[in-house]
């Protein structure tokens, strides 16, 4: 089934845009940690424009990561003649989608506006990607596990 490859395709693509919102969560917090010692109006601009290129890389991210999530539910229907099973796999996926999509709320979760905040947030969120992509491969049991042989 094609299903598969756009599955796995608009997946993969998701996860590496929110390794790159990641990345700029660690340089963002070391900037400001720097900042605090030697504060300086370049690298609060900067600062400023990694927090807006994040945000800015969350929309496609995760609607990549939900797009991928449902072409992998008709996949799954196709193969196995269920959408949805409650796989590991499926279900960290799931978390993953719904901890990116709290990102999205800064307006009714104030303490997300602040750029070491948000951050900070996006930071320990790829664990959950890690998670997703190797924990549940190789820790986990289930149909997308490779723990079991």
């Amino acid at each position: 089934s094609p299903w598969l490859s756009y599955h796995v395709s608009f997946i993969m693509i998701s996860y590496a845009l929110f390794a790159f919102v990641w990345l700029n969560g660690l340089l963002a917090l070391g900037l400001m940690g720097r900042n605090r010692t030697k504060p300086s109006a370049v690298t609060t601009e900067r600062v400023e424009q990694l927090t807006l290129l994040s945000r800015l890389l969350l929309y496609p991210a995760t609607f990549l990561l939900g797009t991928g999530i449902l072409f992998g539910s008709v996949w799954a229907n196709v193969s196995w003649g269920s959408y949805w099973s409650w796989d590991p796999k499926e279900v960290w996926a799931f978390v993953a989608f719904i901890v990116y999509g709290i990102s999205f709320h800064r307006r009714s979760l104030p303490w997300l506006q602040r750029p070491s905040a948000f951050h900070a947030y996006m930071t320990v969120a790829f664990i959950v990607v890690l998670m997703t992509y190797f924990g549940v491969n190789y820790l986990l049991g289930g149909m997308h596990s490779y723990a079991n042989g």
